[in-house]
């Protein structure tokens, strides 16, 4: 904004496309500030609440976390579901929510049906899509069935396994870990959403996310080290390894960010949903996660000693 110079308003027209003048009328003030602020403010109250939310189920462990995590499920795939039927593919929600719920289910209490998921899954999705009668899409509509609850319930059933993973010297069961993820996560979004605001100038990859930048990617990377090495100190565990869980899902978390996006833009959305003010729809929240969550619990899972 340059200050001294002012567009003029015509009579009777609103002033949310011009600058408008202070009282004083010596300042510019930006039309659009003043949105962008509650914009701002409505992402930041949503984002503190939902966060305490999401920490709350994880110091409670199951069954409580199997409760959140199926709820968090059933609502973003509906709004992936929601997002292929706009792209014209006909997708059979009750095979892939209940798939969804299990996978996160089977996370928590392991049991001898769970090898059979999928293949029930796949035989349930054919079933309709015989029924239906109709040729047309029919692999296309299995496809975005079984991708929607692979992406969605399996990979949030990490979650999950990070809270009930033996970790740690006395290999004993603990938020630790996905407090750990979680917190990389988080960290790594809010500096890549800040930085990428104020100084992103080189795009990561225009043509899936036109948004996202260089800069905000290597300030997200930055951040998840940050916090990995903040969170060894507060709990002790070893800075290396909290360091490389925090390094590496800040970076698996733009990946998810970005496929989320060429999702969305594949379909012509600008958000997955709108049951979060200020972030949009629980992929939107969650996108990032997904990805991390797994990268998370290998690293864990495979280091030395732990």
């Amino acid at each position: 904004m340059q200050f001294g110079r002012f567009r003029g308003v015509r009579a009777g027209s609103g002033a949310s496309t011009l600058d408008s003048v202070s009282n004083s009328g010596r300042v510019a003030v930006p039309a659009q500030a003043a949105p962008r602020e509650r914009a701002l403010g409505t992402r930041l109250v949503t984002g503190v609440l939902g966060g305490a939310l999401v920490v709350g189920f994880v110091l409670a462990g199951a069954p409580w976390l199997v409760v959140g995590l199926a709820a968090v499920a059933v609502v973003g795939l509906a709004e992936f579901y929601r997002m292929a039927e706009r792209a014209g593919y006909r997708p059979v929600w009750e095979a892939g929510m209940a798939a969804g719920v299990l996978f996160i289910v089977g996370a928590a209490y392991p049991g001898a049906w769970q090898p059979f998921v999928v293949p029930a899954l796949l035989g349930y999705t054919v079933l309709v899509q015989l029924r239906r009668g109709r040729a047309e899409r029919s692999l296309a509509n299995a496809g975005v069935t079984l991708l929607g609850a692979v992406y969605v319930g399996y990979l949030l059933g990490y979650l999950m396994r990070l809270r009930v993973l033996p970790f740690g010297p006395a290999h004993a069961a603990g938020p630790l870990p996905a407090l750990l993820v979680i917190g990389a996560v988080w960290a790594s979004d809010t500096a890549a959403y800040f930085v990428g605001l104020a100084w992103g100038r080189r795009k990561l990859l225009p043509m899936v996310s036109p948004h996202k930048s260089v800069e905000g990617a290597v300030a997200a990377l930055a951040a998840g080290l940050l916090f990995g090495a903040v969170f060894a100190a507060a709990t002790a565990l070893p800075v290396a390894l909290a360091c490389a869980v925090g390094g590496v899902c800040a970076l698996a978390a733009v990946c998810g960010d970005l496929w989320e996006s060429a999702i969305k833009r594949e379909v012509g959305v600008k958000d997955a949903g709108g049951v979060l003010p200020g972030h949009g729809g629980i992929l939107d929240r969650f996108d990032g996660l997904l990805f991390a969550a797994v990268a998370g619990y290998a690293i864990m899972l495979a280091w030395p000693g732990f």
